[in-house]
């Protein structure tokens, strides 16, 4: 097929995945799969799925879903957020500020979504018990489990992605990526303080219910909690470890997920329902899109294009972070790494720094995702439970005023970070 078709084809796709709001799934996957059936090329075919689909990255979800769900099963997570109730004795900001630290810890091992449909029951309860509309405080607690998910290979889907193609070590993209998370992350708690949440700071209401609440009977299962947290621990273990041991990542989530699976005795006709297969199948639609652009020949063109850029390191990965910041808030996060990737694995070959083009596209599109509500999965679902649960139906532009900021301003110090490293590297 020519380049011309796939272009169009291409851009339709995503147009139709960006304003669709119920099926951007079957969308995606429907897309990606017809793509073989117009054999755009002779190497993308069901017989050759795997040069076009990545199923370490697939795999590597697949084990974390089953393990995390495991987990939450013994109620571990409900208990940790009772005791950060109790322990803030019913001070609002106090509570925020603790509640993200703990959603941005639990959001660099498990995914943003996991997290926050974790910790929604418990706002919502806080909210009601003292009389505050949980909009912003949801939103805030949003940008945290994003903020903190952009910290590993693991805590974001884009990440997974990026750390599939890259073959960058676990440890290594934390390193290059926690310095400008962690400045995001205070910027975070500060707006929180003196902007977002300024009405919640005179709020103690709830004092007595929150004192009054009882982690006694949380822990369904306690020997499955410390098995299952064990298990747990020594995957993460595994991702630190298997560049050294050259082991990939998916296989020790997967062995994980066996070693849990065979201990609680489960088959897996009962864990296929702990595993988001939209996630999957969205996933596997976007491998497919964006093999075209490489396996055509666009990715080539438009790389040569950028390539221009390369003799002024600075403006590359400015170009990078912005536009792909920029683009996130339009398509999201995980599309825009797809379309990046192969533009990316061509252009790092000629920066000075091996991995900095790279952590440039995992911060523009992930930090960029927090800019509206379309950025991220768990922007929109979380936006849904709470006009759900709130009288107030909450608009776009709501969500846009308190993530257009953050974004920005996160973007901003991720861009005088890299640039930081360019001069003092280089």
């Amino acid at each position: 097929m020519g380049k011309l078709f796939v272009g169009i084809y291409f851009i339709i796709s995503f147009v139709l995945i960006v304003l669709s709001r119920n099926r951007r799934v079957l969308i995606a996957f429907t897309a990606g799969m017809l793509l073989i059936v117009f054999k755009i090329s002779e190497s993308m075919r069901i017989e050759t799925i795997s040069e076009f689909v990545d199923f370490n990255a697939i795999f590597l979800l697949m084990g974390m879903m089953v393990i995390v769900a495991i987990v939450r099963s013994t109620g571990f997570f409900q208990y940790v957020a009772v005791k950060a109730l109790r322990w803030s004795k019913g001070n609002i900001m106090l509570l925020s500020s603790l509640f993200a630290v703990l959603i941005a810890l639990f959001s660099m091992f498990l995914d943003n979504v996991t997290t926050m449909i974790m910790f929604m029951p418990v706002i919502f309860l806080v909210a009601d018990a003292a009389k505050f509309n949980p909009f912003a405080f949801t939103t805030v607690m949003i940008f945290a489990s994003n903020i903190g998910g952009s910290m590993t290979l693991v805590g974001d889907p884009p990440n997974i992605i990026i750390g599939t193609a890259s073959k960058m070590p676990f440890v290594t993209f934390t390193s290059l990526t926690v310095c400008p998370l962690a400045v995001s992350f205070v910027i975070l708690i500060f707006l929180s303080r003196f902007s977002f949440l300024r009405n919640l700071s005179a709020i103690t209401k709830g004092k007595n219910e929150t004192v009054q609440m009882t982690t006694e009977g949380l822990i369904s299962n306690p020997k499955l909690m410390w098995v299952s947290l064990g298990v747990l621990s020594a995957v993460i273990v595994g991702f630190v470890v298997h560049n050294i041991v050259d082991i990939e990542m998916s296989l020790f989530a997967v062995l994980g997920a066996c070693f849990l699976l065979f201990y609680t005795n489960k088959d897996f006709s009962k864990v296929v329902l702990e595993i988001d297969w939209d996630v999957i199948l969205f996933f596997m639609g976007l491998f497919a899109l964006s093999y075209s652009l490489e396996s055509s020949g666009i990715a080539h063109d438009l790389s040569n294009i950028v390539l221009k850029l390369s003799g002024h390191p600075a403006l590359l990965f400015t170009f990078v972070l912005w536009v792909s910041g920029g683009i996130a808030m339009i398509t999201g996060a995980i599309p825009v790494v797809t379309i990046f990737i192969p533009l990316i694995a061509k252009l790092s070959i000629h920066y000075p720094l091996p991995h900095d083009l790279w952590i440039a596209l995992a911060l523009g599109a992930n930090l960029g995702g927090n800019g509206t509500l379309t950025g991220h999965l768990a922007n929109i679902m979380c936006f849904e439970m709470l006009n759900k649960e709130t009288s107030k139906r909450n608009t776009f532009f709501d969500f846009f005023k308190l993530g257009f900021p953050i974004a920005i301003l996160s973007i901003a110090v991720s861009n005088i970070y890299l640039l930081l490293r360019l001069i003092i590297l280089t």
